[in-house]
């Protein structure tokens, strides 16, 4: 009895060791890109309708229609990035009211972003505000996986 009680006790210890559980780990990890690009008080166009309100394209091929239909486009400015230190000391995330004279929007199509300015200031003497002051937007395009839509 004791030999037929070794013997499964042996066995049973060589088929747990022999017959482990490999774990497989499945990482997708889809990594974010940002771009800082200056923003020019020049490069703002006026809208003919409405002389208060302003439109900043940023061509942007790296926001393919893959980002377009399955990734997030997030957009924040700064004022006071320093070009030769590489970095700011504060963003603001856009949308944004009041920064300023100025409310911010933004959107996004494939290759652009399209950030907007409305002078929400007092008027000026002359009638016409003018454009938004120099900047730096930070766009940060985030990838996903397609949900299933």
């Amino acid at each position: 009895m004791k030999r037929l009680l070794l013997a499964a006790l042996i066995g049973t210890a060589a088929l747990v060791s022999f017959s482990s559980c490999k774990k497989e780990y499945v990482t997708n990890y889809l990594p974010g890109v940002t771009y800082v690009t200056p923003v020019p008080s020049s490069g703002w166009e006026r809208d003919k309708n409405n002389s208060f309100n302003f439109v900043h394209t940023l061509k942007f091929d790296e926001l393919d229609a893959k980002y377009f239909d399955y990734g997030h486009v997030g957009v924040a400015i700064t004022f006071n990035y320093d070009a030769s230190q590489g970095h700011a000391t504060s963003y603001t995330n856009i949308p944004a009211e009041y920064i300023g004279n100025y409310s911010y929007t933004v959107d996004y199509e494939v290759g652009y972003v399209i950030i907007y300015a409305s002078y929400v200031g007092t008027p000026p003497a002359n009638g016409t505000p003018p454009p938004p002051p120099n900047m730096y937007a930070k766009v940060t395009l985030t990838d996903a996986d397609n949900g299933g839509n």
